[in-house]
């Protein structure tokens, strides 16, 4: 059994999973269909290891860039239950004052990790985070700020962003600069609506990616605790320890459609 299970609260992760749950629920067949909800995303089936990364995030300095799927990454950083629902129903007072869409979230990183302000359109995300790699690989070996070093810089994404000019332009970068920096790619076997292999050839970005110069690829079941525990854990660690960057591939269900509207 992989050291890093005995260390999970597995306790708050089925909480914080059912919550996530429980929050779709509501929106799906109350807020929505009242229109209190414009525009929904279901994290259904990717919460686990949302939630699981979310634990492994634990220095001052790192930072997620994530996107409209992400609101179990959100809970498990501190975002409160009462930001992460009025928020969708345009509320002012929470993190955005009602300015965003769905679970398009920021979080700055005041008493723990940054979440990055997070943008709608699919790839945009890989461009703050690998800024952020950069900002802590100068802070580290050019500032010699101690403080930085075992940062990182984390990019969640669906399969379909990895067809983007973001994903590439950032992949490039990070190669290129060993930057501290770990792509959390989900794989539902959609991207948006049109199946994973007319986005991807082969539909697996991780296979695609073995012969990629200068990234650690590691490649699991989203859906089985154990594995994805030990996966994420080894990538984040990969990173941490200044090995160079990582990319991680986890497959999952996508319980419902791209948005309520699918």
């Amino acid at each position: 059994m992989p050291e890093v299970i005995s260390s999970i609260d597995w306790n708050w992760l089925a909480k914080l999973m059912l919550t996530s749950r429980a929050m779709d629920d509501k929106e799906e067949n109350e807020l929505v269909p009242n229109k209190d909800v414009l525009y929904q995303f279901s994290a259904r089936g990717h919460e686990l290891g949302q939630i699981l990364l979310g634990s492994q995030l634990t220095h001052k300095h790192d930072a997620a860039s994530a996107y409209y799927r992400s609101r179990p990454l959100m809970l498990s950083l501190g975002l409160s239950l009462e930001d992460a629902m009025a928020a969708p129903m345009a509320k002012s007072g929470g993190y955005s004052d009602g300015r965003d869409i769905g679970v398009v979230c920021n979080k700055p990183g005041i008493d723990g990790p940054t979440v990055l302000p997070m943008a709608g359109d699919v790839g945009s995300q890989y461009t703050p985070a690998v800024g952020w790699a950069q900002g802590i690989q100068y802070r580290q070996d050019q500032l010699d700020e101690e403080e930085y070093e075992r940062a990182i810089s984390v990019v969640l994404g669906g399969e379909g962003s990895v067809a983007t000019n973001g994903f590439w332009s950032a992949l490039t970068i990070a190669t290129t600069q060993d930057l501290p920096m770990l792509f959390y790619i989900e794989d539902n076997g959609y991207g948006i609506s049109v199946p994973g292999e007319f986005q991807t050839p082969g539909g697996n970005i991780a296979k695609n990616l073995y012969s990629f110069k200068n990234i650690r690829i590691f490649d699991g079941d989203g859906t089985d605790p154990v594995e994805a525990a030990d996966l994420i854990s080894q990538s984040v660690n990969y990173v941490r320890d200044r090995k160079g960057p990582a990319l991680i591939h986890l497959t999952m269900p996508r319980l419902n459609g791209h948005s309520y509207q699918d």
